[in-house]
């Protein structure tokens, strides 16, 4: 091989280890965003580039596995999560330290929770593809699943890649739902929240939001819709990446979770949750058992 061959061929190994090791490819488009985005529609919006890893892999005390979807009750002030492996409801403080477990009896494959109003509670099953809807009180010791209301959608059930991730939407009490993968898919459900039981229940399907959700995604694991943008926060632990989409399935940013990005020092392994509170401050529980807290960078920062 000639001189200017290994020169070359080492140029190109060097441009391929940038490209992989130091996600050239990924900061170049961030930053690309973040020239051609205008303040008005970053004002607009939950605008991820902004955030800053605050409290980074605590450990969620007394859980040693399958921690999963997390969601935020406004009314409490403390964040809800649940646990598969045993099938639990777990409330943490905004800090990540635990505060109580909720036994769920009868209950399979839990993976995802939302809070939908007062102490209602939807709890995705994701080998079932159930939507089961729960009532949580100070005074919840355990429930029981055949006392609850629930909605089963009976497609491509049963191989343990259902339903992954679950946010609502006040305007219309629908829930939004991702399905993991094979196929990835992203569905609104109306009929289990708001009113009694039984209700009518339907299934929206859009494309172009199942095509925006894993546009940049190799899997999806979590979801929160954020009602002030009406934006969605799509969760994918393969790609260790957040994204931002709007309502017309595009993307508006992004969070990475891979080390070096908005001051994580390590990777995040298997991101299974995430949601937001009031303040704006983002939640992601990674399995088996950590915490992880972004918060908005201050203005000039």
């Amino acid at each position: 091989m000639t001189k200017k061959n290994l020169i070359l061929l080492a140029v190109i190994l060097l441009g391929v280890f940038a490209v992989v090791q130091l996600d050239v490819d990924d900061r170049l488009y961030n930053w690309y965003l973040n020239k051609t985005t205008p303040e008005t529609v970053r004002k607009d919006a939950i605008w991820l580039p902004n955030y800053q890893v605050v409290t980074e892999a605590k450990t969620l005390a007394g859980i040693n596995n399958n921690a999963s979807g997390v969601t935020w009750d406004p009314l409490t002030k403390t964040l809800f999560m649940v646990l598969n492996g045993p099938n639990q409801i777990i409330e943490i403080s905004l800090d990540g330290d635990v505060i109580r477990r909720i036994p769920l009896e009868g209950f399979e494959d839990v993976e995802a929770i939302v809070w939908v109003g007062g102490d209602k509670f939807v709890i995705a099953d994701e080998r079932h593809q159930s939507l089961i809807k729960v009532t949580v009180t100070a005074e919840t010791k355990v429930i029981v699943r055949e006392d609850c209301p629930s909605f089963t959608l009976d497609m491509e059930a049963g191989d343990n890649k259902g339903f992954e991730g679950v946010a609502w939407d006040p305007k219309d009490d629908g829930i939004f739902v991702v399905r993991e993968r094979d196929p990835m898919r992203l569905y609104k459900i109306h009929g289990l929240v708001g009113g009694k039981q039984p209700a009518t229940m339907r299934v929206e399907k859009s494309e172009v939001l199942s095509e925006g959700a894993k546009a940049f995604s190799d899997d999806l694991s979590g979801l929160h819709f954020d009602p002030k943008t009406r934006h969605l926060l799509v969760l994918s632990h393969e790609s260790r990446l957040l994204t931002e989409m709007d309502e017309q399935g595009n993307p508006v940013s992004f969070l990475e979770l891979a080390h070096g990005w908005h001051g994580l020092k390590e990777n995040v392994p298997q991101a299974e949750g995430i949601t937001m509170d009031d303040a704006g401050n983002l939640y992601l529980i990674s399995e088996p058992n950590l915490f992880y807290k972004f918060t908005r960078k201050a203005q000039g920062q």
